[in-house]
């Protein structure tokens, strides 16, 4: 059984606190991202709730609901759930791996939220982990998919003086598109930006969105 493993959610666990302090109010002072977000909202309609998958705090969910969408979140760490409901009360959170989100029905979110989750996933299990998102997306539904831009690997055994084990995967976006395809998605749009100085860590991001085609529906359009 495929699983993104101990080592993550056992750093994410013991750093939940310290990373909602830090991330929690990010959207503040990344405007692109507010838009894009907006962007999603519009894309997916009336085709369901928006799932913040990789959760983390909150924060995006968060940003959803307060934008009118149905919006709820899942995380692998226990502690970053307990963390977005303690936040967010009158949102919804789990705990699910999005390698094997057991507790998901088929077709059960309009549209996926995935701001940079894919990266603690390794280059050999994307694709399965683009099919489960696909899986439990309606058809129709849209994925919009974060990402830092690269090839390398980076390891972190220390964050905020707290000892993690956590392995960052940076993807090029024509290999994401690849692993998109592979997966059953529609790839609609592409975009890059430039990292704001001094909010975040200094990579360039990319940012696609990709749908769950309906029956005969083929679309791929890549912007920048």
């Amino acid at each position: 059984m495929l699983s993104m493993g101990n080592s993550v959610q056992s750093s994410y666990d013991a750093i939940a606190d310290e990373y909602a302090k830090h991330y929690g109010d990010e959207l503040a002072r990344k405007p692109f991202d507010r838009k894009v977000l907006d962007w999603l909202i519009e894309k997916v309609g009336t085709l369901g709730s928006i799932c913040d998958l990789g959760c983390g705090p909150g924060q995006i969910a968060a940003y959803l609901a307060g934008r009118g969408a149905t919006a709820c979140g899942i995380d692998l760490s226990e502690e970053m759930v307990r963390t977005a409901r303690r936040l967010n009360p009158s949102l919804s959170f789990e705990q699910g791996d999005m390698l094997a989100l057991h507790k998901v029905a088929d077709a059960a979110f309009g549209g996926i939220a995935a701001f940079y989750s894919i990266i603690h996933v390794d280059r050999a299990h994307v694709t399965g982990a683009l099919h489960e998102l696909h899986r439990i997306l309606r058809p129709g539904g849209v994925l919009l998919v974060t990402f830092h831009i690269g090839s390398e690997v980076l390891h972190r055994d220390q964050m905020w003086e707290t000892p993690i084990s956590l392995d960052f995967n940076f993807y090029e976006r024509p290999e994401m598109r690849e692993f998109l395809s592979a997966a059953g998605f529609a790839l609609e749009e592409a975009i890059e930006r430039d990292p704001y100085p001094g909010a975040e860590y200094d990579s360039r991001r990319a940012y696609i969105f990709a749908r769950k085609p309906l029956a005969g529906l083929i679309m791929n359009r890549d912007s920048s």
